[in-house]
Parts: structure tokens; C-alpha cells; sequence
């Protein structure tokens, strides 16, 4: 399998370097059993300017993780301050962007990080909901709440992708972007727009 490196991923050519070798090593060994020489040494470049970048694999591979939340991320802006209402749109973007990183999606899921992911997927959720709060002005009484909404959002659209790439991307992504805000959106929403009393 060769992957190619989106667009988004890295910021400079070295970087760009070591993330291709890091996907091309992914798709022949797991995760855990690549080290930072096999992905210098397959880049043609020197350990020491991999540290120059990255303190770890993990790192390397968050980068391009978090290039793809960006993008996602630029993408849905205008849509969260449109409305209160949060359009389903937002829902199809992102099963449309894990979509557009196919390779990518099924090396990350296959690769065992759950725990490491799960983390970044909680923060990307806790940002978009800080948007939508600040756009629409929305008080936040209990922080703590809107903390246990962070991740069950977070879990619910991790898992739903999970089983979405491991299936192989066999379902629509507009049925199940669907499905997810049917499930999600109205609690959501009423939670969201209840004014404190």
C-alpha cells in the first residue's frame, strides 16, 4: 500500500518526508514495532533532525492527525456560527473528511492507539463546541457538564468511525453522518439552548 501524504499534512518538506515514511512503514508493521531509526532511515534523513521536529513517533503521527482536524476543522467554521440549530452538514463533513483519508483512517484504526487518539478526538470536539458556544454566545453554567457532553460526543462519533473503517467504508457516509446527527443533535441542542433558570 503506498500512501501519499494529503496536502495538510506537513508544513515543510522534512516533514512531509517523515510522515510518508512513517504511513509506508505503517502499512507493512504495526505501530509499536516501528522506531524513530526505521523511519529516519527510510526518510533518508538523520535521526537527529527527526528530534529537531518530533520527540516521538506518536508525535509525528499526531501531527497528521491534528492537519486533518485543521482541515476539517477550516472547513465546518462558517456552518457552527450559521445557525444555533447546527446543521447536519457538520456530521457529513466529518465522515466525509475521514472518508477523503481512507489509507490513512485504516492504518490509525488498525494501528492500536485508541487511548492516544481518543484524547486528541476529545480535545478536537471540546474546540468545536467552544466555537459554537462563542459564536452563538451560549452561557456555560456547569462546566462540568459541558465537559461529560465533550466526551460523549467524542466517544460516540470515535466509535461510530471505528466500525465504520473497520467495515471498510461499506456504509454511506451521508446515511451514517445522518444517523449520527439524528442520535446526537436533539439532545444535544436542548441541552445546549436551555436558558439558566
Amino acid at each position: 500500500m503506498t500512501l501519499s501524504v494529503s496536502s495538510v499534512a506537513a508544513d515543510s518538506p522534512t516533514r512531509a518526508q517523515l510522515l510518508q515514511a512513517l504511513l509506508s512503514l505503517m502499512a507493512d508493521h504495526p505501530f509499536a514495532a516501528i522506531t524513530v531509526q526505521q523511519i529516519t532511515r527510510s526518510a533518508g534523513l538523520a535521526r537527529q533532525t527527526f528530534y529537531l521536529h518530533y520527540r516521538s513517533r506518536e508525535d509525528l503521527l499526531l501531527d497528521y492527525v491534528d492537519s486533518v482536524f485543521a482541515e476539517f476543522y477550516d472547513d465546518i467554521a462558517d456552518m457552527v456560527g450559521a445557525s444555533p440549530e447546527l446543521d447536519s452538514d457538520i456530521s457529513q463533513r466529518l465522515f466525509e473528511q475521514w472518508n477523503r483519508h481512507r489509507d490513512f483512517s485504516r492504518l490509525i484504526f488498525n494501528a492500536g492507539l485508541e487511548s492516544l487518539l481518543i484524547k486528541r478526538f476529545q480535545n478536537y470536539i471540546a474546540r468545536v463546541l467552544g466555537l459554537y458556544v462563542r459564536q452563538h454566545g451560549i452561557p456555560v453554567s456547569d462546566a462540568e457538564q459541558l465537559g461529560f457532553m465533550i466526551d460523549y460526543l467524542a466517544g460516540a462519533s470515535w466509535m461510530m468511525l471505528d466500525r465504520w473503517v473497520r467495515n471498510d467504508f461499506r456504509y454511506p457516509a451521508e446515511k451514517l453522518a445522518s444517523l449520527f446527527s439524528q442520535l446526537s443533535r436533539p439532545g444535544f441542542l436542548d441541552v445546549m439552548l436551555q436558558r439558566p433558570q
